[in-house]
């Protein structure tokens, strides 16, 4: 059994003396007996200690010179209080599910933005100290908070989207350096199948995806299926509801869109309607994105069908839609740059925003319009909103337990 540090530094205390008076031969017998004593060590190092230990040397201290005695007795490890402790990392996980799982980068600037408000409520236990600690917290110290916690599930769809032949022809094919993605009002338009890989034949519900590129401001609405006539109510109720004039709509190939009757009816609202090139999925980045971030993180993967599903689906988005644009902070890539090796690095924002801060702050939205978003928010509570958001998502598993018997979960990553 090995010795103790306390241990091995009497040692060399007592075996330093006779090392230093000793002669050469005497040195390297003492040195042998010493180093087979402790069992191990660097020969080296073991002779720099024993010349070194209890050594007078000459040092200035106190504006003055004074000889000190060299030890290798080390000073007791000083012993740091945490400034955020338990306390603090245990609200921090009570926020961090609360507002569904989203990232430390995210977490901070929504507690910082909202922290008046959410400090009042009795659920989150938050005293004023802590709360004093939340308005400082960095976002490395969240996510190190987090570490334990957090835990990440991954479950895809599958993809529903069926080519429309019809009007492919004299739909524009997309090109980025010919779409203004700096102005607002140039959307992006996707839809989802909530199938749970299922039957795709039989009805089931579906929702409807629109996304400003400038903004980052998205609206989701339930369909009953992707036929035409819910397909157009749901993009009136999303062009009604976006907080600017929509002046461009950028989808993907499916039939749901390449028709006569959506092209009419961007056509009666000068609404310049492009899709993107076959076999580029990545064409409709930005709303695929909010598809996995915003729809699938919150009503997962499962199948919804019946007018009760539906109903339950359409009660979930009516909290979701607000909670996203007036709250949720988003990060926005504003450049790429080509690296020499090849390798694309992207360039986000400094600041996380949310998309009612980016209507805001654009000098191209009127002040009518911003005037308007401004008094919607006022009657709107972050915390309010999302617990009746997940009454209505508890509700929908609900539903949908009924249905099967062993459902998969939202997902919670």
């Amino acid at each position: 059994m090995g010795f103790t540090m306390a241990e091995r530094r009497k040692i060399r205390a007592e075996y330093a003396k006779k090392y230093r008076k000793a002669q050469k031969a005497e040195k390297t017998k003492i040195l042998n007996e010493y180093l087979e004593l402790l069992g191990k060590g660097n020969r080296k190092y073991e002779i720099y200690a024993l010349n070194r230990e209890g050594k007078k040397q000459l040092r200035f201290l106190g504006g003055k010179h004074v000889n000190v005695t060299i030890s290798s007795n080390h000073r007791k490890k000083r012993v740091y209080k945490k400034y955020y402790d338990d306390e603090v990392a245990e609200v921090v996980i009570r926020l961090w599910k609360f507002f569904r799982y989203i990232c430390g980068e995210r977490l901070v600037p929504l507690l910082r933005a909202n922290l008046d408000v959410i400090s009042r409520k009795r659920r989150f236990c938050i005293s004023a100290e802590v709360k004093k600690k939340l308005a400082t917290i960095s976002r490395s110290t969240v996510e190190r908070l987090l570490t334990a916690e957090r835990k990440k599930h991954k479950l895809k769809g599958r993809s529903t989207t069926k080519k429309g032949s019809l009007l492919k022809n004299q739909i524009p094919v997309r090109v980025f350096w010919r779409w203004d993605e700096k102005q607002p009002g140039f959307c992006e338009i996707d839809t989802i199948s909530h199938d749970g890989g299922g039957e795709i034949n039989s009805h089931y519900a579906w929702t409807l995806t629109a996304t400003d590129v400038a903004l980052c401001w998205t609206e989701v609405r339930a369909l009953k299926n992707k036929a035409q006539k819910w397909t157009m109510e749901a993009a009136n109720a999303i062009y009604q509801a976006f907080p600017v004039q929509i002046r461009g709509i950028d989808s993907d190939s499916g039939c749901e869109f390449i028709n006569h009757y959506f092209k009419q009816w961007c056509e009666d609202r000068r609404i310049t309607f492009t899709r993107g090139r076959a076999n580029h999925s990545n064409d409709n980045c930005f709303v695929e994105q909010k598809n996995g971030d915003v729809v699938r993180k919150t009503v997962g993967c499962f199948r919804y069908e019946g007018d009760e599903a539906l109903a339950a689906l359409e009660k979930v988005y009516t909290f979701l839609n607000p909670l996203i644009n007036y709250f949720y902070p988003t990060k926005k890539c504003i450049d790429k740059k080509t690296l020499p090796n090849g390798k694309v690095k992207r360039v986000y924002e400094k600041q996380l925003k949310t998309p009612y801060e980016r209507v805001l702050e654009h000098s191209a939205v009127s002040d009518k319009d911003k005037a308007q978003v401004k008094k919607n928010k006022t009657s709107m509570d972050i915390v309010t909103l999302q617990e009746n958001l997940e009454k209505a998502c508890d509700e929908l598993d609900y539903i949908t337990s009924k249905q099967y018997a062993a459902p998969l979960g939202r997902l919670n990553g």
